[in-house]
């Protein structure tokens, strides 16, 4: 992986598809347990999405990457740990929260500034971080920033469907998870819907069900 920071332009994408994803407020209607996946176009690994904020507490989208990450979140789900260093260590994600201005960084203002943008209030400051076993949260490298912003854009999709099919996450046959696919076809980006066995995002991949949405021009 690319240790590369983010262009400015890939913080642009981001915070733009931060603000998009805010503005559903799809907390209101998905739980911590609806969990679906998106594919990362650029690797082939599949982030298992989960929507934080249905209590009131902590607004966030968090993309749990490929088995490991799905692993760590059923640890935490069976409460098997319950938080401090114990958390930090089996946590492999990359998270977009909305955070009180106490919490951003210095170098997060240092982005927002650039790119002109203002919030306020509390929970209104988008916040992105990259989680990985044994070490404490840090900055996005321009990888992460690429594929956290298609999570956002297709979570927020995948939320409005939900919201009108409230069924449509749960599996055809046990195992399987609902995923998110790109594929490119010329100078157009295609997104199917699938249903794939954690650990087999890359190579063979067994998909149920497809149906295509086009997305560009």
């Amino acid at each position: 992986m690319s240790k590369l920071p983010p262009s400015l332009q890939e913080w642009k994408s981001l915070y733009e598809a931060a603000i998009e994803f805010k503005k559903i407020e799809c907390w209101d209607w998905m739980l911590d347990s609806d969990i679906f996946g998106v594919k990362n176009p650029e690797t082939g690994e599949v982030g298992y999405c989960c929507v934080m904020g249905r209590l009131g507490e902590h607004f966030a989208l968090a993309v749990y990457l490929g088995r490991e990450g799905l692993k760590g979140y059923f640890k935490m789900r069976s409460g098997e740990f319950s938080g401090g260093i114990e958390l930090l260590m089996l946590q492999r994600c990359l998270m977009a929260s909305f955070e009180d201005r106490a919490f951003v960084q210095k170098s997060d203002l240092e982005v927002i500034k650039k790119l002109c943008l203002k919030f306020r209030g509390r929970s209104e400051w988008p916040l992105f971080r990259s989680y990985l076993p044994g070490y404490h949260p840090w900055y996005l490298t321009g990888e992460e920033a690429r594929f956290l912003t298609f999570a956002l854009q297709q979570a927020a999709e995948v939320a409005l469907r939900f919201k009108g099919d409230p069924g449509m996450l749960i599996p055809p046959e046990r195992g399987y998870f609902f995923v998110r696919v790109v594929e490119k076809e010329g100078e157009r980006w295609r997104w199917k819907d699938a249903w794939l066995e954690p650990g087999r995002e890359g190579g063979t991949l067994q998909i149920i069900w497809a149906c295509y949405f086009e997305i560009g021009d």
